[in-house]
């Protein structure tokens, strides 16, 4: 995350306080994400996506594991958030995402029905 950052703050010659003020954190964050080299919160995720005008987190989105870890993260929500927005089980999301067992059919379609949309309904 740290080089996607720097490269951008070099790129605009904006300072760190800058740039954290243009993504909505506080400025220790960027200095977790560069010198630390610190994961941001999954909330923080769209912002910095916005910011980079690209999305730095890799995902494989040819399958539903990728599809589902890109959602959230796209969409800055965490598995209990996205569990509470599919009324599915956090405890499934993180199993599926890990990709240690696939949902039933069920369960799959409703996962498909909420990835194919472009914005979360609350």
């Amino acid at each position: 995350m740290g080089e996607h950052l720097k490269k951008k703050q070099f790129e605009l010659k904006i300072s760190q306080n800058e740039m954290a003020r243009r993504i909505g954190v506080d400025p220790e964050n960027i200095i977790n994400w560069n010198l630390r080299g610190r994961e941001p919160h999954i909330t923080f995720c769209p912002r910095i996506i916005q910011f980079l005008e690209y999305n730095p987190f890799p995902a494989d989105t040819s399958t539903l594991t990728g599809r589902l870890k890109m959602y959230r993260i796209e969409h800055g929500l965490s598995q209990r958030a996205f569990a509470e927005l599919s009324g599915l089980d956090e405890s499934s999301i993180c199993v599926w995402e890990k990709n240690e067992k696939q949902p039933v059919p069920s369960k799959r379609k409703i996962l498909e029905n909420i990835l194919n949309q472009k914005e979360p309904s609350s």
